[in-house]
């Protein structure tokens, strides 16, 4: 089977000759680290999965945008949605949120609402890397998605945490309008990328639903608030016969059957740090979900190779002896701290054991 037949079987919640493999990389993990190691462009990972588009709800506002303060390690900039963040230069992190425009339901209506609905959807898009990238990607045997940010994530990285979370409960009317007027937006542009540039094997949506305690919301909030316009976006999908992978940091287990309804077919990067474990939500939902992730990078950054041998193996021979469709790869994504000598004693596990 070809590597795009390896992941169209698994997302379609059946068993393939084999377990699928992916992974995500922290920016800069070559120069911070790997490249002192080994790592170059003659080293071949072997992913099943190949990104090529990307969707984004740019912000209405130019005007606003621009920086704020620098220093020779990081930058605080404020983007055209009128939000301020702190990031670093030379390495990844979080943002650091620093401010926010948007911090009620009149500034929304005022001064951003109806500029961003007049925003022409391909700016939305940068259509001629997409096509570029996917024709490339196409001839190859990767499984290739489209993707984005969707209505949660751009909530928090345009409202802030804290608006965004009190709004939830308090300011629901807003809330409903903020969440349609986008996901208006990422029809129109998904929409016009599938005309324009083609069908892509499958989409992936990243919304960070949770955090290592809990979700940010509750399951009543998420099915009133959240969830119509997760089933109108990925209803589009559907259209298209396109199967859906959703990521989301954080312990979304409570979400997980609204997720189901929604139309997802597969759920990654199942945080270990936050109490998931694959093997438990396999017995539960193998016969509705596809997973990906949960290899603790935790283990990872020891080097101990007895653990990591013990965490991997573990996972991997425990989903296939559930007969669970499961795509292997760390929980998150791999950051410098971890040796390149390790990834690759992962990857060796992968290889040795990756048959149903």
């Amino acid at each position: 089977m070809t590597k795009r037949e390896i992941i169209r079987t698994l997302l379609a919640k059946k068993i393939p000759e084999r377990v699928g493999l992916n992974e995500s990389f922290w920016p800069h993990i070559g120069e911070n680290a790997w490249n002192a190691q080994g790592f170059g462009p003659q080293i071949d990972f072997k992913l099943d999965l190949h990104e090529v588009g990307w969707v984004s709800s740019p912000g209405p506002r130019p005007d606003l945008a621009g920086t704020v303060e620098e220093s020779d390690d990081w930058v605080v900039q404020r983007d055209a949605w009128g939000a301020t963040t702190r990031t670093w230069k030379h390495k990844a992190g979080v943002p650091e949120h620093v401010g926010f425009t948007i911090a009620s339901p009149e500034i929304w209506k005022k001064e951003f609402r109806e500029a961003f609905r007049a925003l022409d959807p391909r700016e939305c898009l940068n259509l001629s890397k997409c096509k570029e990238q996917y024709d490339k990607a196409m001839t190859r045997e990767e499984f290739v998605t489209f993707g984005g940010l969707f209505i949660f994530e751009d909530m928090r990285r345009i409202l802030g945490d804290l608006v965004m979370l009190e709004s939830l409960l308090l300011e629901p009317e807003w809330i409903t309008d903020f969440c349609t007027v986008l996901t208006d937006k990422y029809v129109e542009a998904y929409a016009l990328l599938f005309r324009e540039v083609g069908l892509p094997d499958g989409a992936y949506i990243f919304e960070d639903l949770g955090y290592t305690m809990a979700p940010f919301a509750s399951p009543t909030v998420h099915r009133e608030l959240i969830l119509p316009h997760h089933k109108r976006l990925f209803g589009l999908f559907k259209d298209h016969k396109l199967p859906i992978i959703l990521h989301t940091c954080g312990d979304f287990r409570p979400h997980i059957p609204a997720i189901i309804e929604s139309g997802v077919d597969c759920i990654q990067a199942l945080e270990a740090k936050t109490g998931m474990n694959v093997l438990d939500l396999a017995e539960l939902y193998k016969d509705k979900l596809c997973f990906m992730g949960n290899i603790d990078v935790r283990v990872l950054e020891t080097g101990d190779r007895a653990k990591i041998k013990e965490e991997c193996l573990t996972k991997l021979n425990g989903m296939k002896k559930l007969r669970a469709p499961y795509v292997y790869m760390s929980d998150h994504s791999i950051p410098p701290s971890v040796a390149l000598a390790d990834y690759q004693y992962m990857q060796e596990l992968f290889w040795d054991n990756c048959r149903y």
